[in-house]
């Protein structure tokens, strides 16, 4: 009964759903780079289990985009998990190559990893959500993009993408605590 399955579907079974504990840490030294100094250890961390929990809740063929405005029905494309795995074992590999661990390194080094890493890639610029296409750039659209970014950036409590009621949104935000 199994010889009559698609070989495509069984490679796709074998694909890991989860980011391996190697990716993660490798995710979590790569995020001070990335983000901004500002928010402090305890944040940037938080920000990347937040990130790693949305890979791990991450659902293919989700409608993305419908309505007015959006004839056509995007859905979600395929995890891009596996594609974050190799990627973030190439950033690891690519620090070791050139002198040890991520954060041995200095910030030049660093960026001139990533600024490679996202040209072979082909990212040109922040996208505006994950979109899988390398899993730096869709670490920094997490928090980039976000209200919370929106929030310290203005140090101000405007919870951008938050449903809330009119009468809140005349007001001034409150600045944050």
């Amino acid at each position: 009964m199994t010889a009559s399955w698609p070989l495509h579907r069984v490679r796709l079974l074998a694909q890991p759903s989860e980011l391996t504990p190697d990716a993660v840490a490798t995710l979590r030294e790569i995020a001070t780079t990335v983000l901004p100094s500002s928010l402090g250890t305890a944040r940037v961390r938080a920000i990347v289990e937040r990130f790693v929990a949305w890979t791990r809740g991450y659902r293919e063929g989700v409608a993305l985009a419908h309505g007015y405005g959006h004839p056509r029905l995007q859905k979600s494309d395929r995890t891009p998990v596996p594609v974050y795995n190799a990627q973030l074992t190439a950033l690891d590999k690519e620090a070791r190559a050139k002198g040890g661990a991520w954060s041995a390194l200095d910030v030049e080094s660093r960026r001139a990893i990533l600024d490679a890493a996202f040209a072979k890639a082909g990212v040109r610029g922040l996208p505006p959500r994950p979109l899988g296409q390398h899993v730096v750039a869709d670490l920094m659209a997490f928090y980039f993009r976000s209200s919370e970014a929106n929030d310290d950036c203005y140090n101000a409590m405007i919870n951008r993408e938050v449903c809330r009621p009119i009468a809140i949104t005349t007001r001034k935000p409150a600045p944050l605590g």
